[in-house]
């Protein structure tokens, strides 16, 4: 379902489409960076982040009817799979590849095992020829390429010609309402692209898993997001929800590979030891649900060098046990979006869409800061010392992200969600944020600091900076969105708002 007032996300859609339009494809280096890695690749499949439809090479309407098993041995990714091509259904598996020679350079072509793969889904391939997907008894295999900067998954797959330092000079020439307008318009985009990203997860796996698995990556900033997006597959919130509080951190803890059966291999204090036991009381009888070992994706990929120690993989999964407890509440604040708790208010002016608006946010925020934890409020780690001072499994900053980027896109069917996030207050800054900022208005500091005093301008910034910034490749130098910025002002009148940021969500609606 659309935003209440999908007009701004629209606009700068066309803007967008409007860009690359103009720009002229060139070659790029191969993408083998962490972030496409092949068992991240699996998961975002797995998870459905690519939807259920697809074209494949040859122009075939494939359709994934079952997405079967997540297979963590040897042979094909995915096992007992139905596929549906060309309207003829097929039972079999599914081979997931970075690019499309690895189906012979991995060997799969002459092994018997992959003879039951009926498609092999990649992301890249050779520009200059075919290369075909056939198995060890010589049948061939449908194949779909993935385009992993398309649609919902980000900038498209070429480069833009363009001048450098063109984005200063433009924006320095558009009044702050103009500035405003872009703004607004790449923040509904983008979150417009978080909920079609949930939707499509919960075609896959159902609204409550898709949600679950949302907010385990959150819990998981950006070095763990991938292995608790994992975990959370692993041990999905049907399953927890079926357990006692107890059980339910002892699950997930053993699944994420923290309960080790050597209780000696990790340092004890009194109170570690005694926690430690109690999980293991209950995760002795659970563990025969854990894939076994044998395959290096039988590991989540954790990392746990360079994050702050309050944000130790150990604490995170602790917190998602603790949201579990929750589960029910939270799904309410979902389904109910910005109404205030129990309220059935039929009042929709102005005053009371803020009001209700600021009411959710103070109870969603308080539902994540207060939770506790008689170890984890005095612990960093298992292996950690116990501390004299308390610290929240969930802080301020943390339950702003996750209210920005998964309850409210997850609640956007609800009236009034919009008005809501632009009442949402800055999140901390970032390094992406602040190039993003350091591209658009250079050292204006006024304006700087002026267009990132609310959650949804920070968003719109990233969003702009990951359309149309080459970050780490050519410094802007190619990014033809400076000299088209004109097109903008012209084509779409700047918003009207007495103070900028907007001040109050009724002044958005006017313009929509």
């Amino acid at each position: 379902m659309a935003l209440p007032y999908p007009a701004y996300a629209e606009r700068y859609a066309r803007f967008r489409r409007w860009i690359w339009q103009q720009a002229a494809p060139c070659l790029a280096e191969p993408r083998r960076d962490a972030r496409m890695v092949e068992l991240e690749l699996q998961a975002q499949w797995f998870g459905g982040e690519f939807g259920r439809d697809f074209v494949g090479t040859e122009g075939e309407r494939i359709e994934i009817v079952q997405f079967g098993h997540w297979n963590h041995g040897a042979g094909p990714d995915f096992t007992e799979t139905a596929v549906r091509i060309d309207g003829a259904l097929r039972r079999g598996a599914i081979e997931l590849d970075l690019d499309l020679r690895d189906w012979e350079q991995h060997g799969h072509g002459a092994n018997p095992a992959f003879n039951e793969v009926v498609l092999h889904v990649v992301t890249d391939g050779p520009a200059s020829r075919r290369c075909y997907t056939r198995t060890a008894a010589h049948r061939e295999v449908c194949q779909v390429l993935l385009p992993p900067y398309q649609g919902i998954q980000g900038r498209p797959d070429f480069l833009p010609e363009a001048f450098p330092g063109r984005c200063v000079a433009p924006l320095a020439g558009m009044d702050d309402n103009a500035v405003a307008s872009l703004l607004e318009s790449a923040a509904q985009h983008r979150l417009r692209r978080k909920q079609a990203r949930l939707q499509a997860m919960a075609a896959a796996t159902g609204q409550s898993q898709a949600f679950f698995q949302a907010l385990a990556e959150g819990l998981g900033y950006h070095r763990n997001k991938l292995a608790m997006a994992i975990l959370a597959q692993r041990c999905p919130i049907a399953a927890l929800k079926r357990l006692g509080p107890r059980a339910q951190e002892a699950k997930l803890s053993g699944l994420a590979g923290f309960l080790s059966p050597d209780p000696s291999a990790l340092p004890q204090s009194g109170d570690t030891e005694s926690y430690l036991r109690g999980l293991w009381d209950q995760w002795w009888k659970l563990r025969n649900d854990a894939p076994g070992p044998g395959s290096p994706s039988h590991e989540l990929p954790w990392e746990y060098a360079g994050g702050r120690p309050l944000n130790h993989p150990h604490r995170r999964v602790a917190a998602l046990a603790g949201l579990v407890q929750r589960w029910d509440l939270l799904e309410e604040y979902c389904r109910n979006g910005v109404r205030e708790h129990g309220e059935q208010s039929v009042d929709n002016s102005p005053e009371n869409v803020c009001k209700f608006g600021k009411t959710w946010l103070r109870h969603v925020d308080n539902l994540f800061t207060s939770l506790s934890h008689p170890f984890w409020n005095h612990h960093i780690s298992l292996a950690a010392e116990r501390s004299k001072r308390p610290a929240h499994l969930i802080g301020k900053a943390r339950a702003r992200d996750l209210i920005g980027n998964v309850l409210i896109p997850a609640a956007l069917e609800v009236e009034s969600c919009w008005e809501t996030y632009l009442l949402l207050a800055a999140g901390d800054g970032n390094q992406k944020l602040r190039r993003a900022s350091l591209r658009l208005f250079g050292a204006d500091q006024k304006r700087a600091t002026l267009f990132q005093r609310r959650y949804y301008q920070q968003q719109g910034l990233l969003q702009i900076y990951a359309d149309f910034c080459l970050e780490d490749f050519s410094d802007c130098a190619h990014c033809c969105f400076p000299e088209q910025l004109r097109q903008w002002r012209d084509r779409h009148p700047p918003a009207v708002h007495e103070d900028n940021p907007p001040r109050h969500p009724s002044k958005l609606g006017e313009i929509l």
